[in-house]
């Protein structure tokens, strides 16, 4: 009897810890996603109440084309990302982690820079830097004899710009994670590697490699799920989706939707299609890795 009154005296002290997650969890995010999910079910513009229309956000989104639009840029978004996510801050953590030392604690605050500059403040000095009339880049070809570039205001470049702005900060957080799964790796190996005279190539592919696959896998579907959200702040300072919606994503849709239109229906429909994307993605990946293990 007594280590069963124990035991449910443990489990009811340890849902009392959880409660106020749980409560913090009900009302910042399951409790808005509920309220999102009920309202992509109804015509709602904000100047009048709420009307039950079923699935007609949902036709009216997929017929549209500026959203289909919004959805492949953000794939492309993704994809050009990619490489900043896993491959640049992979190598970047690496080098460090192999010259342990002051440098390189140096270098690496040097290089986590660009995660502690708030995102609006550096989509500003961006926009300044890069001012076809006025801006350092201007003052630069300028200087150099060749002509000004507006790589923001042509569609051929806007959305490559817009990538190479959102990289830094990507890669930044992403060398900090890496660093944090190299500090788990045991440096003795690296010590065996080079008695045994192993290159640094085959350091990396035989000893390091091996064991940051998961992180790697990990970082790389937090890439193409969180793209969207890396670049919104970007576009929503530089280009407003422009020029041409060259630039728009599918959450800056969601956005101009819910906000600049006033269609909050359609909004809350277009979150809940894009939460159902990712979570295919998801599934898909957690299956793949399933199968793996199995083999």
């Amino acid at each position: 009897m007594t280590v069963h009154g124990t035991s449910r005296t443990t489990t009811r002290s340890g849902w009392g810890y959880l409660a106020p997650l749980l409560v913090a969890l009900g009302l910042w995010i399951y409790g808005p996603a509920l309220v999102t999910l009920a309202l992509s079910f109804s015509d709602w513009r904000l100047t009048d109440d709420p009307t039950w229309s079923g699935l007609d956000n949902v036709r009216a989104l997929l017929g549209d084309g500026d959203f289909i639009r919004s959805a492949l840029q953000t794939m492309l978004y993704a994809l050009g990302l990619l490489p900043f996510a896993t491959v640049v801050p992979l190598g970047i953590a690496t080098m460090l982690w192999m010259r342990p030392g002051r440098s390189a604690l140096i270098y690496r605050s040097l290089l986590f820079l660009p995660v502690m500059i708030a995102p609006v403040s550096g989509a500003v000095a961006w926009r300044f830097l890069l001012n076809p009339l006025q801006g350092l880049l201007t003052r630069m070809l300028e200087a150099a004899g060749l002509p000004p570039v507006d790589l923001l205001g042509s569609p051929s470049t806007a959305l490559l710009t817009i990538v190479v702005i959102t990289a830094a900060r990507v890669t930044a957080f992403n060398m900090l994670l890496y660093g944090a799964a190299l500090s788990g790796l045991d440096r003795r190996l690296l010590e065996a590697a080079r008695l045994e005279r192993a290159s640094t190539w085959e350091t990396m592919r035989f000893v390091v490699l091996p064991q940051l696959v998961r992180p790697t896998i990990v970082l790389a579907l937090l890439s193409l799920v969180l793209a969207g959200q890396w670049t919104f702040t970007n576009v929503a300072v530089l280009t407003q989706g422009g020029p041409d919606h060259t630039t728009d994503s599918v959450y800056y849709r969601i956005y101009t939707l819910g906000f600049g239109f006033f269609q909050i229906g359609q909004a809350s429909a277009a979150a809940m299609l894009v939460l159902v994307a990712l979570a295919v993605v998801g599934a898909a990946v957690l299956l793949v890795q399933r199968g793996r293990r199995y083999e």
